[in-house]
């Protein structure tokens, strides 16, 4: 039986992290947990990058003292306590977006391919919007006048500028010119299992915030009217009508159509490697024991990291700090398994750091671009900008609670704003407004009801009585609407430069005020990856037999926060990368096979 991981220390990569970083992560409460081990046998310590750096490549963590305890590698699986093995060409870790598309890809090239996720069956697919750069269903809209697809050249520009170059850029253009072919390869196979796509046109449209028209939803087909009239408050569920719950089952009937096998309750504890040679495989732990699954290649497409708070601290504590709260589906399973296996066997985190958040004010009030006020009652903020950018400002204040601010009238502005194309994003926008239809007034107005049951959003005749229900000092709070009213009045906001077309006065009762709440979905950092999708080791270099897609990927996302401007890229890149890794792990050519979009056309 081959090693599975030199025990002691592990390959972390990360070398140029230096003195500034480690006080931050000192700072933020995340130092080692576990006690600086000797170096392991042919290994000296040297000093690298203002951190001490063993041989291999490994850091010996942020306050110089010792690794991470994710990053030692426990001791190896006895044999005996390996009551099984079996083989397979491609083993897929995890069965959710691009776990899906992994195992598909490899199943077209004419793989064996064994899916294992550590979840039951039961657990249900979350998220919605899914990133392609033309595709099938933006060319039908623009057939009939109703889109004009955006310069995709500018588009990876824009998200490069967002991330202030920290990215692998080659993985952004790769994106880029495959993103298209391979959703359209998703649409046929989602098509014949019964779904329609539609191309959303609730994102946000204004001058310096600007998204792009390039995100799709699945629906069951015929029920269209259902998706755009759904609301979290009344109505069908999303698992009845779209998104993500209803895409990935799908994907789950055509994997067994295709003799695929996806077993749930399997969790992988370490992947098999000997030495420095290839992957071949993984022990796996199951309700009848360890067995072993020899494979000739392994794609991990396990999610995230964020439920290990001791990684999520380090790697992201400003993103620890601002939220309000996590969701993530099924519940804490985002534990980071097989970053940290990868690590165990020599693979490597990406090195930008801190690593990108999706947090969005999704499970709050919904906020518009309406005034927002602190925990002072004041204003603190121009609000004339994407969901993302809101969920951090507001957690630079001094407390972080905030709110959004409107009247009688603030809904029916809403709807004006979006049909003129004025605004939009997450939590102004519609969540399933499609292109060519309308902002849903009736809709949102249960919404809104449904938010004041709930106590999400508070109502009052007065603002003084709206102030007491808030908890701010309400002299602070009157004056702050009375000085935003007159910059309405004045068509000029001298405070914060908002656009005056999107400003909304505050005089007619009732009054609304929602809290804001944000809600971390997804950490997207993650282990370092070349354009075939392998896993590289501390020296950039692929490990062989090694693949991963999805949220485990690094290298794909800037510092900090995830780049609204392509609403649902992280969905998008499960599905093209995880198409690439299936096809490339079973031995085929995902660069031949997949045409390119000729983006200088």
């Amino acid at each position: 039986m081959t090693n599975e991981q030199n025990s002691g220390i592990s390959r972390r990569a990360f070398l140029g992290l230096g003195a500034t970083a480690a006080a931050v992560a000192g700072l933020a409460g995340c130092a080692p947990q576990t006690p600086a081990e000797a170096p392991a046998a042919g290994e000296t310590l040297s000093q690298t990058g203002g951190m001490p750096m063993a041989d291999n490549g490994a850091s010996a963590g942020p306050d110089t003292q010792g690794l991470h305890s994710w990053e030692i590698a426990p001791e190896p699986i006895p044999a005996d306590e390996i009551t099984a093995t079996e083989d397979t060409d491609v083993l897929v870790i995890g069965a959710g977006l691009g776990g899906c598309c992994a195992t598909l890809a490899a199943l077209e090239e004419g793989a064996k391919v064994i899916t294992i996720d550590k979840n039951s069956e039961q657990a249900i697919a979350r998220g919605v919007h899914i990133a392609g750069f033309h595709t099938k269903v933006q060319a039908d809209l623009v057939k009939q006048g109703l889109l004009e697809e955006p310069d995709y050249v500018h588009v990876v520009r824009r998200w490069i500028n967002w991330a202030q170059g920290r990215v692998k850029e080659p993985l952004l253009w790769e994106y880029a010119r495959k993103s298209g072919a391979c959703f359209d390869w998703l649409y046929d196979i989602a098509k014949a299992q019964g779904l329609e796509a539609l191309l959303w046109d609730g994102y946000y449209k204004g001058p310096d915030y600007t998204e792009y028209p390039v995100t799709h939803i699945f629906y069951k087909e015929g029920m269209l009217e259902e998706t755009v009239n759904f609301t979290f408050y009344q109505g069908s569920g999303v698992g009845d009508v779209y998104g993500n719950a209803v895409l990935v089952p799908a994907l789950y009937d055509a994997i067994a159509a295709n003799g695929g096998e996806i077993r749930w309750e399997t969790k992988s504890e370490r992947l098999v490697r000997d030495g420095e040679g290839p992957v071949t495989g993984a022990i796996v732990s199951t309700p009848e024991g360890m067995v072993q699954i020899n494979a000739k290649s392994v794609v991990i497409a396990s999610g995230d990291y964020a439920a290990d708070d001791e990684m999520f601290q380090y790697y992201a504590p400003m993103t620890a700090y601002a939220m309000d709260a996590r969701y993530y589906n099924p519940p804490d399973c985002d534990t980071g398994d097989m970053h940290k296996q990868a690590i165990w066997i020599g693979g490597a985190m990406q090195r930008s750091e801190p690593h990108a958040a999706v947090m969005h004010l999704d499970f709050g009030a919904a906020s518009y671009g309406f005034l927002h006020v602190n925990w002072e009652g004041k204003r603190f903020k121009n609000e004339d900008v994407n969901t993302q950018s809101k969920s951090v400002t507001k957690a630079l204040q001094t407390q972080k609670e905030a709110w959004t601010i409107y009247d009688a009238n603030g809904l029916k502005a809403v709807k004006q704003q979006m049909d003129a194309g004025l605004g939009g994003g997450l939590q102004w926008g519609q969540l399933t407004q499609p292109v060519g239809g309308e902002y849903n007034l009736e809709a949102q107005e249960i919404v809104l009801q449904g938010e004041i049951e709930s106590g999400l959003t508070q109502t009052a005749d007065t603002l003084e009585e709206l102030a007491g229900l808030m908890g701010v000092p309400a002299e602070n709070f009157v004056a702050t609407v009375e000085r935003y009213n007159e910059l309405c009045d004045l068509g000029k906001d001298l405070d914060f430069g908002k656009r005056p077309e999107v400003m909304a006065k505050v005089v007619e009762p009732p009054f609304y005020a929602g809290k804001l709440e944000a809600d971390l979905l997804t950490m997207c950092g993650g282990l370092r990856t070349d354009l075939e999708t392998h896993v590289l080791d501390a020296n950039d270099q692929p490990i062989e037999g090694l693949y991963v897609c999805g949220s485990a990927a690094g290298d794909f996302f800037g510092a900090g926060d995830y780049p609204t401007y392509v609403p649902g890229i992280g969905h998008g890149r499960c599905v093209t990368f995880g198409r690439m890794a299936g096809i490339n792990a079973a031995g085929g050519n995902a660069d031949e096979k997949i045409p390119d979009l000729d983006l200088f056309a």
